[in-house]
């Protein structure tokens, strides 16, 4: 592009500005007046919302040390161990069953419920003083509902596949109660687990125990023993590992007051003038042409 041309856009440019510049002028009063009027807004309305907070529990998936021959040992039962469902999980088919049961309906639904906070999630319908729900039965909130304001509002759960590290958030208006329900769920979900873990290894015990007496060679007879052995460890482990699923690497803590993730006060502040402005200029934008340098005319000459 030549000089020529690019003093040229220059001009236009700066003609550009000038020209809305005197189109908004005559609008400068109603312009501030709606700024300020929709600011003032914004900043009420920030300020009485209620605010939210977030608490974090930061996790490391726990994968249990097992035996090494219980692999090899697997490999020699062969058909037999595929018969009987005998599957050792890789630590990730863990981590992500772990992250499966914790966003389940099922495990948040007991949650809920156990800590009653249909309640809580719709207060206004509610009536504490004769502890029933207000309005026609077709009205009240359901379970299903209670998951989904849970499963969309409240809770989230993060996983990072570069740090292995995975984060459930919390967000409720109670600071204490966001902390406490962060705390309590990784609790719950260790808890589920190391169940889950208790009662497969106790099946894999009594089938592997069955087939037992069924084996005709002193190798695969050992091979059971060896599996039978390392099934019985794991379900030691498991009864006696409080943090089964994940180690807590961070807990949740109490939120300072002051520090809310909902409303953000400022992006709300700046909105508002921005929408203000907008809303008493934009007349005044929509009447303005600009025009190409192409357009303009050329100076006449004799």
């Amino acid at each position: 592009m030549s000089g020529g041309t690019m003093d040229a856009v220059a001009a236009h440019a700066e003609s550009d500005t000038l020209e809305l510049l005197r189109r908004l002028r005559p609008r400068r009063w109603l312009i501030a007046g709606s700024t300020l009027l929709f600011a003032s807004a914004a900043a009420v309305a920030a300020f009485v919302m209620t605010p939210y907070y977030e608490s974090k529990v930061v996790m490391m998936p726990a994968r249990n040390e097992r035996d090494s021959g219980m692999k090899s040992a697997l490999g020699q039962l062969g058909g037999l161990a595929a018969l009987g469902g005998l599957n050792i999980k890789e630590g990730d088919e863990e981590t992500q069953e772990a992250i499966g049961v914790l966003k389940s309906r099922q495990f948040s639904g007991a949650f809920i419920s156990d800590k009653g906070l249909m309640q809580k999630f719709f207060a206004k319908k509610w009536n504490a003083a004769n502890k029933s729900w207000k309005g026609s039965p077709d009205k009240w909130p359901t379970p299903n509902k209670a998951y989904t304001y849970f499963d969309e509002r409240i809770r989230t759960v993060i996983s990072d596949k570069k740090t292995g590290l995975v984060t459930l958030s919390i967000v409720w208006k109670d600071r204490e109660e966001a902390a406490q329900w962060a705390n309590e769920l990784v609790a719950r979900l260790n808890s589920e687990m190391r169940a889950r873990a208790i009662a497969r290894t106790g099946g894999y015990i009594s089938y592997l125990r069955g087939e037992l007496g069924n084996g005709n060679y002193v190798e695969i007879r050992d091979a059971i023993n060896r599996l039978i052995e390392a099934q019985i460890r794991d379900q030691m482990v498991a009864a006696a590992t409080e943090e089964f699923a994940f180690r807590v690497v961070d807990k949740a803590v109490v939120a300072d007051k002051n520090e809310p993730v909902r409303p953000q006060k400022v992006l709300m502040l700046v909105g508002g003038v921005v929408l203000g402005f907008l809303v008493a200029a934009l007349p005044a934008f929509l009447s303005t042409r600009p025009k190409s340098p192409g357009a303009r005319g050329a100076p006449a000459t004799d």
